[in-house]
């Protein structure tokens, strides 16, 4: 070797020198021979040993755990190797030194983790935590939303989308008024306090909501809100009943609120925020629509939302009483009134219904002679029974339903104009179930879930072809034909999923019907052979039996009359 080769090497081994000695990390290095060549600060510090003790020493004389010598002989690395030393936590990479091919040592570079370690397991600790707590908030039937600090939504469980007919996915990342409009008050509020128990509607239900904000450094950074419970009306109606069950077990009272009528479709959404507003005054309201729509329930609802919603709900089917016996049902009648008249007399529907509400259903089916009593109890506001002399005030509110058109009624003379202008203050139309088939996924799946707790098995849904069977059928019966459908399908099901066998034969043939080109019948005429093939069908299911039919199509047995005339059908 040349004078100016050995002064660039000892040059060089003084710069290494220098580089070692200056990294904070303990480093050890060892020849082929497994002899000490490297023990920088680090390493003094870290094993009490200065380099002039350990220069030229076999590493396993003062390290005897190392592994620096199986990387000698392997000329495999171990990286991320843990040992303890005293209280500490330690991790070694360990990598052999190649020159030319062959292995002409190796070195061991050394960080504490002891800290790192620690962290690690409070992370462990805190994600364990998060999981419980997301564990909670997911299976809880409370809902809870969080906020940032400028209102866009962070959090959303279960049950909180659920009430808000949409799924997480949809909710997050939204601002919180574009998904609950009627949170500007109630839920984004950054005053730094609590607020609990606060009304709100969510959808169409009136929520209990509280309100907690979030803060970090004593800044408020969001705000977390918690239903507290998710319907205050059906709550209202419980107690109610629960009410009215110790203080007078007689006493009927509506049995649905404007949160069990399924649907968030456009139109139904439209006519129940309706409903809320004209409950909350006194005047009488038509319930128009056809079969099946749900008129009575509306009926109910109107009640239930009402300042009348503790007193007694009282309905009557002018269609089902005969017409001799409609009168002394409506205004009761005094000891005596006529042959067979129950001792002491019998109070009459009005008088029940004081304080309250009557449902007058099927009034295109009442009499003309009773058309002009009820017309008087709606002028002045009083009611005289059968056989009797005196006149009783009532306080009454008169909800009115028919699936008939009384306009057409009036020009032919049977239905009284007057009773019909004073019934028709306030009008709900009902739309039909094919004008709100945005509605078809939601109606299933409440009927399935009800079905489900009735014939105590898991159906989970229907398939996309009678999902698809359901979307194209012109619904004659409406809801009430849906929910006979699927409680036939309950009956026939031997899965967990409805399918096309499990569906009447006439919507299996409407939808071969609907199979054809548009050119070859005109819809008004395959919507008629629909109907037609269902009244055939259920008539021959029941024997003939009208009555039983309609119940089978949810239909009333005067509209089965009127189809069997209109389709010639001989039963």
């Amino acid at each position: 070797m040349t004078l100016q080769n050995s002064f660039n090497k000892h040059i060089a081994e003084q710069d290494d020198s220098y580089i070692f000695g200056s990294i904070a990390n303990p480093v050890i290095a060892v020849d082929h021979r497994g002899r000490i060549t490297i023990f920088n600060h680090g390493c003094e510090k870290l094993f009490g040993l200065t380099y002039d003790q350990v220069s030229g020493k076999l590493v396993s004389e003062i390290i005897p755990y190392t592994g620096l010598i199986k990387v000698l002989k392997t000329g495999k690395a171990h990286i991320g190797r843990k040992f303890v030393l005293g209280n500490a936590l330690y991790v070694a990479n360990r990598t052999p030194i190649i020159r030319n091919g062959s292995i002409v040592g190796a070195i061991g570079v050394i960080q504490e983790i002891t800290e790192l370690h620690h962290m690690a397991e409070e992370l462990k600790q805190v994600t364990r935590q998060k999981k419980v707590l997301e564990s909670i908030f997911k299976n809880t039937n409370e809902g809870y939303i969080s906020i940032n600090s400028e209102g866009y939504i962070n959090f959303v469980n279960n049950a909180m989308a659920e009430l808000l007919s949409l799924s997480p996915m949809d909710i997050l990342g939204k601002h919180i008024t574009e998904i609950v409009p009627e949170s500007k008050t109630y839920l984004i509020q950054f005053n730094g306090r609590s607020e609990q128990n606060q009304i709100t509607y969510i959808g169409d239900k009136k929520a209990l909501v509280s309100r907690y904000p979030v803060i970090e450094n004593g800044k408020v950074e969001g705000a977390v809100s918690k239903v507290v419970y998710q319907d205050l009306d059906k709550l209202a109606s419980m107690l109610t009943k629960n009410k009215q069950v110790k203080t007078n077990t007689n006493m009927p009272g509506a049995h649905y609120s404007l949160s069990q009528i399924i649907g968030n479709g456009k139109s139904i959404t439209k006519l129940k925020d309706i409903v809320r507003r004209v409950a909350r005054g006194p005047s009488t309201v038509l319930i128009t629509g056809e079969s099946g729509t749900g008129k009575e329930l509306f009926a109910h609802a109107v009640h239930s939302h009402s300042p009348r919603s503790n007193g007694p709900f009282i309905k009557v089917n002018c269609a089902a009483v005969p017409e001799n016996l409609l009168e002394s049902e409506l205004f009761g009648y005094q000891d005596g009134a006529f042959t067979g008249a129950k001792k002491g007399g019998q109070i009459g529907k009005f008088e029940l219904a004081n304080g309250g509400t009557i449902f007058l259903d099927e009034i295109g089916d009442m009499p003309l002679a009773m058309q002009a009593k009820i017309l008087r109890v709606l002028q002045e506001k009083e009611i005289e029974r059968l056989g009797g002399h005196n006149t009783k005030k009532v306080n009454v509110r008169i909800i009115a339903a028919t699936n008939r058109d009384l306009t057409e009624m009036i020009d032919s003379g049977k239905f009284r104009q007057d009773l019909y202008y004073r019934l028709n203050v306030v009008n709900l139309n009902i739309p039909p179930l094919r004008e709100r088939k945005e509605d078809i996924g939601n109606l299933v799946k409440h009927f399935i879930e009800k079905f489900n707790q009735a014939f105590n098995i898991q159906v989970t849904g229907c398939s996309e072809e009678v999902l698809n069977i359901f979307m194209g059928y012109h619904w004659p019966g409406n809801v009430r034909e849906m929910e006979n459908i699927i409680e036939r399908a309950f009956n026939l099901v031997d899965g967990q999923v409805i399918e096309p066998e499990h569906l009447p034969h006439y919507l299996l043939k409407q939808k071969e019907t609907f199979r054809q080109p548009l050119t070859e019948k005109a819809l008004p005429a395959l919507l008629e052979n629909v109907e037609r093939e269902a009244l055939l069908e259920a008539l021959e299911k029941t024997g003939g039996n009208k009555l039983q039919a309609a119940k089978l199509l949810g239909i009333s047995r005067a509209w089965l009359y009127k189809k069997i005339k209109q389709y010639q059908i001989d039963h």
